[in-house]
């Protein structure tokens, strides 16, 4: 493997951790492709991305935490339902129609992209702190739900996850990639436990490229809780449009 492969890797990791670290994504949904892209494996690829997408959420957690971003208490409560729906999803995938689900998910992000942009100037209301038997109850279906969708149709479950927190339970956007962060680690790690067990792993470029990650997601998680709320929005709706352009275009077969 040479010094300058290694180099490119580095610095698109980067870029990627940077970016996404800032909302408490993990970043997983870019890595694998852009991997492969580099010349890696499909199964190595996807082995190390996981591994990065859980350093980048875990080194974001870890900021946010010492700046006092991180509910917990939502985390524990909203936790098992993802975990839980993501082993139906897997099983359910291969009889839902997914460019069908696709479709919608893509309309989902640009709708609620264009929320967030409109809502970039509100200032947050009154977070919901004491929760009552039925919103614990709504939290876990929706949990629930998001681990269902995000492995029907191989999506995060952070790019719903932060919306929800924004628009319905009236996080801060800071407080939102705070509780994001610590759910993708969480549900990171267990992805990465099983396909470790499986794949195989090229060591200097994990090497490499996980110090990228650490020193991107660092970076990136730092201007979050530095910046401004409506700046924070944006910039989600941003990455929110992305995908669902990206979706878009893989449905009409651009990509």
């Amino acid at each position: 493997m040479s010094t300058s492969f290694l180099m490119i890797a580095f610095v698109t990791i980067l870029l990627i951790s940077g970016v996404f670290s800032m909302f408490g994504k993990g970043g997983g949904s870019l890595y694998t492709p852009v991997l492969v892209m580099l010349g890696m494996a499909v199964g190595p690829a996807i082995s190390t991305a996981l591994f990065l997408n859980l350093l980048t959420a875990l080194t974001a957690t870890i900021v946010f935490q010492r700046n006092k971003l991180v509910d917990y208490r939502f985390c524990l409560i909203f936790l098992p339902g993802t975990i839980a729906g993501s082993f139906l999803g897997a099983v359910l995938s291969s009889m839902a129609p997914q460019n069908l689900l696709l479709g919608i998910f893509s309309v989902f992000l640009y709708v609620v992209g264009l929320i967030m942009v409109f809502s970039a100037k509100e200032k947050p209301g009154q977070q919901v702190k004491n929760l009552t038997i039925g919103m614990i109850a709504l939290v876990c279906v929706f949990s629930f739900s998001v681990g269902v969708l995000s492995s029907l149709i191989g999506v995060g479950g952070g790019l719903i996850i932060f919306p929800f927190l924004v628009l319905f339970m009236k996080y801060g956007a800071q407080m939102a990639a705070g509780a994001n962060s610590l759910i993708v680690t969480v549900s990171s790690f267990v992805g990465v436990i099983g396909h470790f067990a499986l794949g195989h792993v090229d060591l200097p470029f994990l090497a490499a490229t996980a110090a990228a990650c650490i020193i991107g997601s660092a970076i990136g998680s730092h201007v979050t809780v530095k910046a401004s709320p409506g700046f924070v929005k944006i910039a989600f709706a941003g990455i929110m449009w992305f995908f669902a352009t990206q979706i878009a275009l893989k449905l009409a077969g651009v990509i």
